[in-house]
């Protein structure tokens, strides 16, 4: 009889699990006998196997041995798996079977490497060293689902749609939509796990069109929506707030000025408070204004940030780290050319003293973008003319330190660059896509910035040579893997189209996310903490344009 048996005829199995081996009992043998062996290292088959890819998350871990095993050296420290940090999880051994398991305490992290690894002091029942056993294998990627509409009025077009995602993948989007006279500002809610709700208005002034809206989020789920609208003579900033669980609140003006205001941005805290900025006439010249909403107080005075009367100002753009600080950037006249400007809002203390951020005098830089990291650095990107053609440029803001000098992230001079896009992972590196003319048709490029080290070289994220490609967007998750998304036209329309940077590994290859034979416009993605993605768009049934989404996950 093998092992196994004779262990429970002798009524071993009770002292087995607490951990007690008696190698000889009166009456019984300790022979190897049967499957036992004796003569030599028992081994081990694994799943996964070594070298898979496409692992579920929730996979167990598991190895069964070649002959039965001694119990107590099936411990909780006999299975151990690392991504380079330890993995928490439970250690299981089934006798009967020979299976020992790993269960992780979480589903493992998406697209990521493993190694897990028997603990040499593993041994069968005579005691032989289980041989060195240790194996990898990868997780699956996220991928896209299938695109949904999420909005139902037909009636008229829909277009511009904003997105925001908190830590736990529940989305809000809003979107400008005609009723036939004016447009209006509507949103959407995400559900992670349930789905997307029905769509609703939340302005309802009637009296002029509201155009262009934002929307940001905490990581709680709340979020601020900011839009300009017509009061009939001149276009005022509003903003709205959603609470998660309860919904929208009611539209408030938060800028009292008499002249026109417009390119209105917003950014939101961990925590909820808000930093709105956007671009305002005092008859003569654009400014540059701000305004602060404090969570469970509303929003302050509007301020102005800016106090340069040279020339006019125009494309503030903001963003927030988790706790409430600041960047506004914008594009500013110096009677001669754009500049890109910066200023920096201190929680607790406010708006700091308005700086230039780029020195070259050769053209105008303009349409800068801006992202944060949690640490409260910041990395700025912009078209920069050098008298030829557009070029990217791009400047790193350290916190505590201030600004550096600006760098030009790409050196392809076929055609101009331009409409660069920006985010930050939590680790301060960060990912910048823009559109490039080849001298034949747009392409889209991307850049990518490694903390302590900066910027590498251009790359081409797209390979379709039928149209032109535009209109970028991208986000970054917290492990600083990307998605990058855009509109690429063929012979007959245009389609929201994808491409995945892992971090460690580069670009993937590019798809549609939308199967739509309707013209797509303007993608825009958001990633949550986890990585999980969702991309909003604009569609036309050939009738109207509607709002779509998809989601990676």
């Amino acid at each position: 009889m093998n092992n196994k048996h004779l262990i429970t005829s002798c009524h071993l199995g009770w002292l087995l699990s607490v951990g007690i081996f008696i190698g000889a009992l009166s009456g019984c043998s300790s022979s190897n006998s049967g499957d036992g062996g004796g003569g030599g290292a028992p081994t081990a088959s694994v799943s996964p196997a070594d070298g898979a890819t496409g692992v579920e998350r929730d996979a167990m871990i598991s190895a069964t041995f070649s002959e039965d095993m001694f119990a107590t050296t099936l411990d909780s420290s006999a299975v151990t798996l690392s991504d380079g940090n330890s993995v928490a999880g439970t250690v299981a051994f089934d006798a009967q079977t020979n299976i020992v398991t790993f269960t992780p305490t979480n589903d493992l992290a998406l697209l990521r490497n493993y190694t897990a690894t028997l603990a040499s002091t593993i041994t069968d029942l005579s005691g032989n060293a289980l041989a060195a056993t240790s194996w990898s294998f990868t997780t699956h990627d996220r991928e896209w689902g299938t695109a949904e509409l999420i909005e139902t009025d037909n009636s008229e077009s829909s277009s511009r749609p904003q997105i925001a995602l908190d830590v736990s993948g529940n989305a809000v989007t809003v979107w400008q939509q005609s009723d036939g006279t004016r447009h209006n500002i509507w949103a959407n809610h995400y559900t992670a796990g349930t789905g997307w709700g029905t769509a609703v208005l939340i302005e309802t002034d009637d009296v002029g069109t509201t155009l262009w809206p934002q929307v940001a989020s905490d990581h709680n789920g709340n979020a601020v929506a900011v839009w300009l609208q017509s009061d009939g003579t001149r276009h005022n900033i509003w903003a709205n707030h959603y609470t998660l669980g309860i919904g929208w609140g009611t539209a408030v003006l938060i800028e009292t000025d008499t002249g026109f205001a417009g390119a209105a941005d917003v950014a939101v805290d961990a925590n909820g408070n808000a930093v709105a900025v956007w671009r305002q006439s005092d008859g003569t010249r654009h400014n540059i204004w701000g305004n602060r909403y404090t969570a469970g107080t509303g929003w302050g005075t509007a301020v102005l940030i800016e106090t340069d009367d040279v020339g006019t100002t125009r494309w503030p753009q903001v963003v927030s780290d988790s706790n409430g600080n600041a960047v506004a950037v914008w594009e500013q006249h110096d009677g001669t050319r754009y500049n890109i400007w910066a200023n920096h809002y201190t929680a607790g203390t406010g708006w700091g003293t308005a700086v230039l951020i780029e020195s070259d005098d050769t053209g105008s830089s303009q349409r800068p973008q801006v992202a944060f990291d949690s640490n409260g650095n910041a990395v700025a990107v912009w078209q920069r003319h050098n008298g030829t053609r557009n070029n990217i440029s791009a400047n790193h803001y350290t916190a505590g330190t201030g600004w550096g000098t600006a760098v030009l992230i790409e050196s392809d001079d076929a055609g101009n660059a331009e409409w660069p896009q920006v985010a930050f992972d939590s680790n301060g590196n960060a990912v910048t896509v823009w559109e490039q003319h080849d001298g034949t048709r747009q392409n889209i490029w991307a850049n990518h910035y490694t903390t302590g080290i900066g910027w590498g070289t251009a790359v081409l994220i797209e390979t379709d040579n039928v149209g032109n490609a535009f209109q970028p967007d991208v986000a970054v998750d917290a492990s600083g893997n990307a998605v990058a998304v855009w509109n690429q036209l063929d012979d007959t329309s245009a389609s929201a189209m994808a491409n995945r940077y892992v971090a460690g590994s580069g670009w993937g290859t590019a798809a549609a996310i939308e199967n739509d034979s309707g013209h797509a416009d303007a993608p825009r993605v958001a990633v949550d903490a986890n990585g999980n993605v969702v991309a909003v768009w604009a569609q036309s049934d050939g009738t109207t344009d509607s709002i779509m989404s998809n989601r990676f996950e």
